[in-house]
């Protein structure tokens, strides 16, 4: 924090006003994340119009949509998004959106991206991506350790190593006791996903969407290459 008297720190209004006008500097995009997470609609509601009274009723006019103000969020605003960055998407009937992603010419992995919206409002962006290549059972222990120290340099998207096992129906048979579990798990593999969701009940910009739908699939390269490269997954 600065010591000079004069200093007087950004307001979100005014870090999002230089943000629209193409500022991406650090100072900007540390005041718009706060602002967002700290009370995510605040800082860019539209101020409400003063209402006065016409000598004669008008029929308003149907203005287009403004990109710089908040809208409800649904799955359109995803399907816009990967239109914009020109992915090859699948929408599925259930899962959502899906691309596809091949790693590298090189490379033993494919990533898949899916995004869809959830909630029993239908206002939770979410999005996951996983690699198609397995992590052995001797490897889920690295595995861990590896998204434990993901986990504690970025905040997002969060990463986990997923076990896929076959447990008991809980209905029909009494749950497996402690060792059985813990055996299935240790011998059969698993796989990294990466996920991110964040509540919209309030809306959200197109842009700010964008943008960190931008983010969230720029940052993921990272850890597929520190996955690979660093830790041998």
């Amino acid at each position: 924090m600065s010591t000079d008297p004069s200093f007087q720190p950004l307001s979100p209004e005014e870090a999002l006003r230089r943000h629209q006008e193409g500022d991406q500097s650090p100072e900007v995009l540390s005041v718009i994340n706060h602002a967002a997470w700290a009370a995510f609609h605040a800082p860019w509601e539209v101020p409400a119009l003063e209402v006065t009274v016409a000598d004669e009723p008008t029929e308003p006019e149907s203005a287009p949509a403004d990109c710089n103000t908040i809208q409800p969020f649904h799955q359109e605003m995803l399907v816009a998004w990967m239109k914009k960055g020109g992915f090859s998407y699948f929408e599925h009937p259930t899962r959502g959106l899906l691309v596809d992603f091949r790693f590298g010419l090189k490379s033993d992995r494919a990533v898949q991206l899916r995004a869809w919206v959830s909630g029993k409002n239908r206002d939770i962006l979410v999005v996951n991506l996983s690699s198609d290549r397995r992590v052995p059972p001797e490897d889920f222990v690295k595995a861990l350790r590896l998204c434990n120290h993901w986990n504690k340099e970025y905040r997002w998207p969060r990463a986990t190593v997923e076990q896929d096992y076959l447990d008991t129906d809980a209905h029909n048979d009494p749950p497996p006791p402690a060792e059985e579990v813990e055996a299935r798990e240790f011998t059969h593999s698993g796989r990294l996903i990466l996920d991110f969701q964040l509540p919209l009940e309030e809306g959200i910009h197109p842009k700010l969407l964008e943008d960190i739908l931008d983010s969230v699939v720029s940052i993921s390269w990272d850890f597929w290459h520190l996955a690979r490269d660093k830790w041998g997954l």
